[in-house]
């Protein structure tokens, strides 16, 4: 049997979000400030770097989930577009990470890993019971 679905997702656990960040080969800090071009002072738990060279933050929300805070202040439409997918990869990684966790803890293991197109990853896991 086999099945597909798109997938909302919410940032709620900072450990696959820095692992998230790490599989991307890129830097971050914990526990921060981060200012923007703007020069507005966030208060965030995660901060990293865009392909702009540009802050991107996470901050817990008081639902305990974490909100993207991006520094896109006079970015232009192309710079605009990169940093969204930077967003993107690493919403996209987080969502595998989770994944990879949830199947793990149910008993399965990932048989079949493949990305396919538009950076789609499809896996086949397997539980023997």
């Amino acid at each position: 049997m086999s099945s597909h679905g798109g997938i909302g997702l919410e940032l709620i656990a900072i450990a696959h979000l820095i692992k998230s960040i790490v599989d991307l080969n890129r830097q971050y800090k914990e526990l921060t400030t981060m200012q923007t071009t703007d020069g507005k002072i966030y208060k965030v738990d995660l901060v990293t770097t865009d392909d702009n060279g540009r802050n991107i933050g996470f901050q817990k929300t008081e639902k305990g989930n974490y909100k993207v805070i991006a520094d896109c202040a006079g970015l232009n439409s192309e710079q605009l577009k990169k940093q969204n997918n930077f967003v993107k990869q690493i919403r996209q990684r987080y969502s595998y990470n989770k994944v990879i966790e949830d199947l793990k803890k149910q008993g399965y293991i990932v048989a079949e890993e493949e990305k396919v197109q538009n950076n789609t990853i499809r896996l086949v896991a397997r539980k023997w019971s």
